[in-house]
């Protein structure tokens, strides 16, 4: 089973203290690269999310953002400095009497007085909700490796028709190139013949030539070679446990190199024709294995 680099990926959880929700989003990349984008409360937390999706995610470039919402306004406490405000009215009542000012403090201009009056948010220790926040985190990856599984399943299906199409191009391929010699000794007698005018052919030096075309263009162990590599990626298709992204994009290298090797031996219409099919079909598998985890 192939998994696909990119997905989406959506989980909430709550409890007492407060709710979580995670979101989860991949794209292909080289490499495992985890982005994470925190509240500041839980900041200190990123090494055991980091541990959590990198125990299911193996290769890509993951965006992890988590929100958090307290379930309930945090405790306060008001305390009243009541010897600063005692201070404040004496100091009051002292300019107002020296210096004949009228009026009074009230309730509110005292609030307002520095070290009046000081309020206490008590919060509680996020550490406490890791459990949540855990929750939130692994049903975000379900919800992501499941969109990752899905979008594979496309994936391996579009491989298998590419290969079954070049499986079939070798066909012919190697259906033309088992002609090729038969068709060079053709070809070569009756130029060496115009060429000649009625002097007698050398049959030694004739079979000789044609015996060097013959295996100069013979494209056998290409073909040999294509075909495991087909069987190999298809291997990986079915099976392995594990990333395979990588082991599928050094395939594709080879079917290509084999490809181009072919189409410069032969010299013929119909295998040229077939490999420029080929290259076409493995060039379109190349681009879509960057997406296999």
């Amino acid at each position: 089973m192939i998994k696909s680099m990119t997905g989406f990926g959506r989980g909430e959880a709550s409890g007492s203290p407060a709710r979580y929700e995670v979101e989860l989003r991949g794209v292909n990349h080289r490499f495992l690269e985890i982005r994470f984008h925190l509240p500041q409360e839980v900041g200190h937390l990123e090494r055991a999310l980091r541990d959590r999706v990198a125990a299911v995610v193996r290769r890509g470039r993951v965006d992890v953002t988590v929100s958090r919402s307290p379930s309930r306004e945090p405790e306060t406490q008001v305390t009243i400095h009541r010897e600063v405000i005692a201070r404040y009215l004496e100091a009051a009542s002292t300019l107002s009497r020296e210096f004949q000012i009228p009026g009074a403090l009230g309730v509110e201009a005292i609030l307002d007085l520095p070290g009046a009056v000081r309020i206490e948010v008590r919060r509680e220790s996020v550490d406490d909700e890791l459990g949540i926040l855990l929750e939130a985190i692994s049903r975000a990856l379900s919800a992501f490796e499941e969109a990752r599984i899905g979008e594979g399943r496309r994936l391996e299906k579009d491989f298998n028709e590419r290969l079954a199409l070049v499986d079939s191009d070798l066909d012919r391929i190697d259906e033309a190139a088992a002609s090729m010699p038969s068709e060079y000794a053709q070809r070569l007698r009756k130029r060496v013949t115009e060429i000649l005018e009625g002097t007698p052919v050398d049959e030694v030096r004739l079979a000789q030539e044609i015996a060097y075309l013959a295996g100069r263009s013979d494209v056998t162990e290409e073909i040999v070679r294509l075909r495991a590599h087909l069987r190999q990626a298809r291997e990986c298709l079915m099976g392995g446990a594990g990333p395979v992204g990588k082991s599928l994009d050094f395939l594709v290298q080879e079917m290509h190199r084999e490809a181009n090797t072919i189409g410069s031996k032969a010299e013929d219409l119909r295998i040229s024709q077939a490999v420029l099919r080929v290259k076409g079909e493995v060039e379109k598998f190349r681009e879509q294995v960057q997406n296999i985890e």
